[in-house]
């Protein structure tokens, strides 16, 4: 590939001054909360996922609240059993909902934020990437196609899938310091692309492993041939520093994966990857691929002007589109079966569920090329205007008709009640731990002990005390799931634990009344993997810091 440099206007930092770029970037963010306005007027968009993670935010702020800053294990999922799924799962959104449930002091309008702030990054990250492939001008049409990207807003509408959505905003920023990584390399594109990959695993993980693998395809293609080794080490050492300043989370996720469940228990086969790729059925059985394919077909409609940009285009136009073919090229791939053989070897892509996720890319990819073809549809013959135009329409219209209209919204008072019911209820089949059953027996108390009495002094999600009358030597049992983490003491004396049939954590104790502290205690990797974390986000700020004698000069 021959040499290519950001434009000029990319090579110097946005001021005041610049007024075309500011304005096209405030119509950018105008166009992505447009988009959202029936969510503003109506309610929340409510499907089985905003249950999912209203069951996880609730007592994440919970235990914000209460000082508890990552807390490490969901207490009152299940029943009362609780579940590891803080361990498992990525925190980042659930800290944005949480900040904004600060600030408002009720979580409804703490989600409307929240929505308005995913949607406003999106478009802005878009529109970032776009301009350093486009010319400014073409690329504000950026965030008018991403808005309306069939995929983008079914996320919202119709899935809520809230974390995806979320990663779906980070993604756009890593595309754009890639670019500039290739293009210049300079310490702060490195520090951008570490900190938007760290966002990006502590957002989504599904979208972390898809993300990957389209990142290094883009970069194979637009790294230069003269610096080669150079950009590539330079990308490589910003994705280790991304994976530094992320693992907090992913130690721990990585260390006790072999602990859960991972759909082996309760096994749900509508979340099995071979079951999901686009194209592979046309039955309305299968409702996922159905509706997937069905957006696929407005996803290419809306992308209709890409056709003019290959037949209109010289091939110096069509050189800095590269890597954005290549990318979309080899999302659309993925989702199909022809790249079966892949997901079959690949474990970790096997544990994103959904090939049809990869639509998340091809929308991205698709959106930069609608948009540097969409300003060839004036100089195109009549007919093939006319084609464009109707095929464009028709998929605006199918996506707001369909995908937004259609979405069940939740207003107030209807949240509030959802939330209220949330409390308490199973697992996602992938949190179960391996020994547990999830349909765990009933109790009447926290804990049991034959022949015993038993007294609760104190009963935090990790942190309980209950005492325990004198009696013949048994095991108590515990309304929690059994996991390794969990010690129980008596004074200096450590008790065994082990897990019942059913999953619940089983105490020894011994013949004398005894007082029991139960604790949920972090391995010695989780402070190590947090003194990382804090060490990689620091390191990336010095990057991202000018140096004194350039600014000087």
């Amino acid at each position: 590939m021959s040499s290519r440099v950001l434009p000029a206007h990319e090579t110097k930092t946005w001021s005041i001054a610049a007024s075309p770029a500011v304005k096209r970037a405030a119509l950018v963010v105008a166009v992505s909360l447009l988009a959202i306005v029936p969510v503003l007027i109506f309610g929340v968009p409510s499907n089985r996922d905003l249950s999912n993670h209203f069951r996880f935010a609730l007592p994440f702020y919970d235990a914000i609240a209460g000082g508890n800053f990552y807390p490490s294990w969901l207490a009152e999922s299940n029943g009362g059993y609780g579940d590891p799924s803080f361990r498992f799962y990525p925190p980042a959104l659930y800290y944005l909902l949480s900040s904004f449930r600060f600030v408002t002091g009720e979580w409804y309008v703490a989600t409307l934020i929240t929505c308005a702030v995913v949607a406003t990054a999106g478009g802005l990250g878009i529109y970032f990437w776009a301009r350093t492939v486009l010319p400014s001008s073409q690329a504000m049409w950026v965030g008018l196609f991403y808005a309306l990207a069939p995929y983008h807003l079914n996320q919202l509408y119709q899935a809520t899938m809230l974390a995806e959505w979320a990663g779906s905003a980070v993604l756009p920023f890593l595309f754009a310091f890639l670019e500039r990584v290739c293009a210049r390399g300079q310490r702060r594109d490195i520090a951008g692309f570490a900190l938007c990959y760290a966002l990006l695993v502590l957002t989504h993980l599904p979208l972390t492993i898809i993300g990957s693998m389209a990142l290094l395809v883009y970069a194979l293609v637009r790294v230069e041939a003269g610096r080669r080794v150079q950009t590539l080490a330079q990308i490589g050492a910003a994705a280790a520093l991304g994976l530094c300043a992320s693992s907090i989370y992913w130690v721990t996720m990585v260390s006790e994966l072999r602990w859960i469940g991972i759909n082996q228990i309760d096994h749900d086969a509508s979340v099995d990857y071979r079951f999901n790729f686009l194209l592979s059925t046309f039955s309305p059985e299968n409702m996922n691929v159905w509706w997937m394919n069905i957006l696929l077909l407005m996803t290419l409609l809306l992308a209709a002007p890409i056709l003019l940009l290959f037949r209109r285009s010289n091939s110096g136009e069509r050189r800095p589109l590269r890597p954005v073919v290549a990318l979309t090229g080899f999302a659309l791939f993925m989702a199909l079966p022809l790249s079966r053989p892949l997901w079959n070897v690949i474990l970790p892509l096997q544990q994103t569920q959904f090939p049809w996720r990869w639509l998340a890319l091809v929308s991205l990819g698709a959106t930069i090329l609608t948009a540097a073809a969409v300003t060839r549809i004036s100089h195109c013959g009549r007919i093939p205007r006319l084609a464009v135009m109707s095929a464009m329409s028709i998929a605006v219209i199918f996506t707001l008709s369909h995908v937004v209209r259609e979405a069940k919204f939740l207003p107030h008072h209807d949240f509030d009640n959802t939330l209220a019911e949330v409390r308490g209820t199973p697992s996602v089949n992938y949190w179960f731990p391996i020994w547990a059953n999830s349909t765990p027996k009933a109790m009447t108390n926290e804990v049991e002990a034959t022949g015993r009495a038993v007294f609760v002094n104190s009963w935090t999600p990790e942190v309980r005390r209950f005492s325990v009358a004198s009696g013949n030597p048994v095991e108590a049992r515990v309304r929690t799931f059994y996991y390794p983490h969990w010690t129980a003491t008596s004074g200096s004396q450590v008790l065994n634990t082990r897990p019942d049939k059913d999953g619940a954590l089983l105490i020894s104790l011994p013949a004398d009344a005894v007082s029991v502290d139960l604790a949920f205690q972090e391995p010695r990797r989780s402070r190590v993997s947090s003194a990382t974390s804090l060490a990689g986000f620091m390191f990336i700020g010095v990057l991202a810091m000018p140096l004194p004698w350039r600014r000087k000069q």
